[in-house]
């Protein structure tokens, strides 16, 4: 083959490469933005609520009701799980739990040189969890009102909703302001779903199983104290625990938190030994390279990559490869999955005739004026007191912002709806609480992006 066929050919293949780039690269940024969760699980949402209300959907809306019992009768003879809804709810948001009790507990970590970083964010969603939770109780007439259980609705916080909200105010909202609400909404809600899932097991509480999970809880934190860098142990462990938890009548979704507190986030590792061992496995595939064999085909360069690759899981804790493993599969496909198994909301006269009872007040002010009065209200007497103090750059009205951006409940107070009114008597009330938190959401979303966007502009104007 000549100089001028080679050159031709390279050509060839570099253009091809370019058009498969072109084509693939849209995808790949579309899927990296922080934002892209959150705009599928609005849009599986709207597909939920079609398919509730249009009748040639209401196959999808009527499939998560499907009994399991037989398809799965090996498994769910020993499990309380019979539908797919309840398949989703206590084994995907196990799941979902378990990813963002990591992410917390990271946060946490990353902050712990400084006490007070993260003291701020935990009485924000003690405030932010009370708050909402107490107005609602005293629209409601009280803990032994009918009703009462709806409380957890107006406690949690939606992340992904509210990130695309802050991401269309882009570089304009400080980022301390951004970690800050993450902190918040992952706290508010672990808080929320732990407490419901105790004062609202899904069947009786039988001490037995609860004796034995504790005990793999025990085991569990026995393999982080020796620092076992491992995913196996901990992973086989954990679906020991789900069971366990599943069968105490406690809901599931706490043993996928347990289990996010006991992995590693630490490593025993020497920092000059895992240079001088990378560099020298580099060395060995410089000197092993040959530009006339392939990649597949080269032993040695693949033995060093092999060698590389697993000094580099060494180097890296288990929760932060255990939490990039699952990002895409959380907010990708759980979360979608999560949003048409649950909010599927049947629009009709007697919802809409409901929307002034009690429930559907207090769970509007809980959201909207909780959220906001409880997070802002929290923060500053804590940083009042000295507790804590307010992130670099940030002003009370941007934590007031933030506040009413926690009001939108969304899937979260979605899935406290589905806890809080499980039994069968009370589908009216969880549909009514469904429809409420969608206009609370709404309502939130437009006063906390206004809100923000004054503050910011204000900002900008005084920085000029």
């Amino acid at each position: 083959m000549s100089r001028q066929s080679r050159i031709a050919k390279a050509r060839k293949v570099l253009n091809q490469r370019r058009n498969a780039q072109s084509i693939i690269s849209p995808f790949a940024k579309f899927f990296k933005q922080q934002t892209t969760g959150g705009v599928l699980l609005l849009t599986f949402s709207i597909i939920a609520i079609a398919a509730a209300n249009l009748p040639w959907l209401r196959w999808l809306h009527d499939f998560w009701d499907k009994d399991l019992t037989l398809a799965f009768n090996f498994v769910t003879s020993y499990l309380p799980l019979r539908t797919v809804k309840e398949w989703v709810n206590s084994g995907l948001m196990a799941i979902f739990f378990f990813f963002i009790a990591l992410e917390l507990k990271r946060e946490i970590v990353i902050d712990q040189s400084s006490s007070r970083n993260i003291l701020l964010p935990i009485f924000a969603a003690i405030g932010g969890a009370i708050v909402p939770a107490a107005i609602y109780l005293f629209v409601n007439g009280g803990v032994a009102a009918p009703g009462s259980s709806g409380w957890g609705t107006t406690s949690t916080t939606g992340i992904a909703l509210t990130i695309c909200i802050l991401s269309l105010l882009k570089s304009r909202v400080p980022l301390a302001i951004k970690v800050f609400f993450m902190s918040v909404a992952i706290m508010d809600t672990l808080l929320t779903v732990v407490v419901m899932s105790v004062l609202y097991p899904s069947h009786a509480i039988y001490f037995g199983f609860l004796i034995a999970a504790a005990a793999v809880v025990g085991v569990l934190m026995l393999l982080n104290r020796f620092r076992v860098n491992y995913a196996f142990p901990y992973f086989a462990l954990g679906i020991l625990l789900w069971f366990l938890v599943l069968r105490s009548g406690i809901h599931a979704t706490v043993a996928g938190i347990a289990l996010a507190l006991t992995i590693p986030s630490s490593i025993k590792i020497n920092q000059v030994r895992f240079y001088a061992r990378s560099k020298f496995m580099l060395e060995k595939f410089k000197k092993a390279y040959n530009s006339a064999t392939p990649l597949l085909r080269n032993e040695r360069e693949q033995e060093q990559i092999v060698n590389l690759q697993r000094e580099i899981n060494k180097a890296t804790p288990l929760i932060l490869r255990t939490e990039s493993a699952l990002y895409a599969w959380v907010h990708f496909c759980i979360m979608p999955i999560f949003a048409l198994a649950n909010i599927g909301i049947t629009i009709n006269s007697a919802a809409v005739g409901m929307l002034t009872s009690a429930t559907a007040v207090g769970i509007f002010l809980g959201l909207v004026l909780g959220k906001p009065i409880g997070i802002t209200l929290m923060s500053f007497i804590a940083v009042k007191f000295k507790l804590a103090f307010l992130p670099e750059k940030t002003r009370w009205i941007e934590i007031l912002g933030v506040g009413m951006l926690a009001g939108m409940g969304f899937s979260m107070s979605f899935f406290a709806d589905t806890i809080a009114f499980y039994s069968g008597d009370m589908v009216d009330l969880q549909n009514l609480g469904k429809l409420v938190i969608l206009i609370s959401t709404l309502f939130s979303a437009i006063c906390g992006y206004l809100l923000l966007t004054v503050a910011c502009k204000k900002n900008a104007s005084h920085a000029s």
